[in-house]
């Protein structure tokens, strides 16, 4: 009895002392120390406050080596001769210990051992070897996602430093971070290939990055049309330039409060510390365009290199970063996130002037005088740099070619691979999504054109290919971001279908409405079978503009999904092989092309199909609380009344305040 009571006694590890920690490998680096712990590491003891700030002091470890069996992780072992290099740090809280055990994992042991520090020896936490398990299983056995992406890293720094010995001459921390810059697409395909293969190889990094060209201008210099662009284009390189930078900075700073808003491995890792980054730019206006206009006189084209050019704003988006922005930035996320069942991801598109980018890609009618549809998108990097955002030119026929053509900037978020095809959901919150939409939109001074919305599938099955939406529902969803005004006769129709924006007449007749396709997250066709991917429903028809909130629009589209489980809509073939669709279809476009009030039954008819379909999300309950649908479906209502009023020409109710 007396030996159970003095087991029940015992502290676990949250409720433990303060202690000191020994680190001697990955810990002894500041961005991991901080995304494991949440908390900064100093080297002055007046910096350390004992609260989040914690005082680091170099400290050796006698009677222990440091080996890699694996040859990825650092493990102390006992050897009599032996001694240790490392950091002292602390003390720490008590409840820290629960956090570095689940970072050590099963292949280390946590002991107490006298470490010595230049102010006398110091008893410290040290995670030192399990004999037992590394005798049994080294490596990737322990799927530690952070460890190897800090040793992955390092790897990929030497590679660049010796590129940039060889192409550069240089040795410059900016210059390597512009040299990473310009080899985004390819560092990115080495980090999928590490962590969906199992490990690459030292070999195989080095080769891929020196293999990989470096961006230049080249004839770009003797074009006399292009040259009139560069102001325009240079902008937005320093634009990009700065996000990916900013982007990379928090997801260091911030990854332990990242790892703890416990998003999804099944969701596009960037999705947060992105929309973080596009809030904290989109605050700061006037200094980003202080900064992209002071480089066009320090940084003359003409004399200078694409690489000069990505240096210069490297260089700036560390006097532009704001700690306190970007932490203002991850609580307003964190305290306004949702949550849901059904993945989702978005595609916008930009352009200018509009559809006539495609309707005319030869430039002959009329052109955009800022970007000419995107035709050097390719000669400034752009298809490099924007990277993170799934960022190309599309002209609805490829969406990647190393040829020019004009077309629309599109950003696919959550692209993996633009060329591959391969992408991730990027949340399952509406909020989140309606947050990217707008702050994106508010990001890039390109006028927005179009917007996809996708969901991806509950079931293994693709739904029935044929089956479509009711006349009434479509019309209800063309009300709400069909994009309603006046054409040049002052008669008002759905710009999106009276437009041709959505309707196709080559090769055969057909509507970009919506879409049941199979999308990837892996390519495992150098290790393996190809993944055949999860089906996914793409919305096409919705206008992009900052006037919509598409939050409610979202969760209209999952509620419409579930409840009538929509096929395409509408293919050629169903075009001309279908004669109730192609029905449907002649008699939205003509509604389209002279739009009548809803009636009350077509808007009872979508509001119940939305209500019935939210209400069934979470295995047959509602994945939202009820009090959020309802938030939804009032402010589906108030738009659809807006709507009618618009076209019996009295006045609609007051704009709701967009939710930011």
């Amino acid at each position: 009895m007396a030996r159970a009571s003095s087991k029940s006694k015992a502290k676990s590890p949250s409720s433990a002392k303060p202690f000191h920690l020994f680190a001697y490998g990955t810990l002894t680096q500041p961005m991991v120390f901080r995304a494991v712990l949440g908390c900064r590491m100093v080297h002055r003891a007046s910096e350390a406050d004992g609260k989040s700030t914690f005082l680091s002091r170099e400290g050796v470890l006698a009677g222990y080596k440091k080996i890699s069996p694996d040859n990825t992780y650092l493990y102390a072992v006992p050897d009599p001769q032996g001694r240790i290099h490392g950091s002292v740090i602390g003390p720490l809280p008590g409840e820290c210990l629960a956090a570095l055990q689940r970072y050590e994992g099963k292949n280390y042991r946590r002991r107490r051992l006298m470490v010595q520090t230049a102010d006398g020896p110091v008893r410290a936490v040290t995670f030192v070897g399990n004999l037992g398990e590394l005798q049994h299983s080294f490596g990737y056995e322990f799927h530690d996602h952070l460890k190897q992406e800090v040793l992955l890293r390092g790897k990929i720094e030497t590679a660049l430093l010796a590129s940039e010995s060889r192409r550069l001459r240089t040795d410059d921390e900016a210059t390597r971070r512009a040299l990473s810059e310009l080899h985004g697409p390819t560092i990115r395909d080495l980090v999928r290939r590490h962590f969906d293969a199992g490990g690459i190889s030292n070999y195989a990094i080095r080769q891929a990055i020196q293999d990989s060209p470096l961006p230049e201008f080249g004839d770009l210099l003797d074009e006399h049309e292009a040259r009139k662009l560069v102001p325009h284009y240079l902008t937005l390189l320093v634009r990009q330039v700065l996000f990916n930078q900013i982007e990379d900075r928090i997801r260091d700073e911030f990854r332990f409060d990242l790892d703890r808003m416990r998003i999804s491995e099944k969701f596009y890792e960037r999705t947060i510390s992105a929309l973080a980054t596009l809030r904290m730019l989109n605050s700061q206006g006037p200094l980003l365009a202080l900064v992209e206009g002071d480089v066009l006189t320090d940084v003359p084209f003409g004399s200078h290199r694409l690489i000069d050019y990505v240096c210069w704003a490297v260089v700036a988006a560390e006097a532009i970063y704001d700690p306190t922005l970007a932490r203002s930035g991850i609580d307003y996320i964190r305290n306004h996130m949702g949550g849901g069942t059904i993945p989702l991801g978005t595609e916008l598109e930009f352009s200018n002037i509009g559809h006539d980018v495609i309707l005319d890609p030869a430039g002959r009618r009329r052109r955009d005088p800022k970007y000419d549809g995107f035709l050097y998108f390719r000669d400034f990097a752009l298809d490099t740099l924007t990277w993170k955002l799934g960022g190309h030119v599309d002209d609805h026929y490829v969406k990647s070619s190393e040829r020019r053509r004009r077309g629309f900037f599109e950003l696919a978020f959550g692209s993996l691979s633009v060329e591959e095809e391969i992408s991730k959901p990027i949340t399952d919150d509406p909020w989140l999504l309606n947050q990217v939409i707008h702050e994106t939109m508010k990001f890039y001074d390109i006028s927005p054109h179009s917007l996809h919305i996708s969901l991806q599938l509950r079931s293994a099955r693709p739904p029935e290919q044929d089956r479509a939406l009711p006349l009434g529902v479509m019309k209800c969803l063309f009300a709400l971001a069909g994009d309603l005004r006046r054409d040049k006769d002052g008669r008002l129709r759905l710009a999106r279908i009276a437009g041709q924006e959505i309707i196709r007449k080559e090769p055969d007749m057909h509507m970009l409405f919506s879409q049941i396709a199979r999308r990837r997250s892996t390519n495992e066709q150098d290790y393996g079978p190809v993944s055949r991917g999860r089906w996914v429903q793409q919305f096409k028809f919705l206008r992009l503009s900052p006037s919509i909130n598409f939050e409610p629009i979202i969760m209209a589209l999952k509620g419409l999904q579930i409840h009538y489980r929509p096929g395409s809509f509408m293919t050629s073939g169903q075009y001309q092989g279908k004669g109730k669709l192609k029905e449907l279809f002649d008699q939205l476009v003509h509604w389209g092309h002279s739009p009548g009030q809803l009636s009350r039954a077509e808007i009872e008819e979508f509001i119940s199909g939305v209500r019935d379909g939210l209400m069934k999300e979470h295995r047959g309950r509602p994945a939202h609380s009820k009090a959020y649908i309802a938030y939804c479906l009032s402010h589906l209502r108030s738009a659809l009344a807006d709507f009618n009023a618009a076209l019996s020409g009295r006045p609609g109710r007051p704009q709701r305040k967009r939710k930011q």
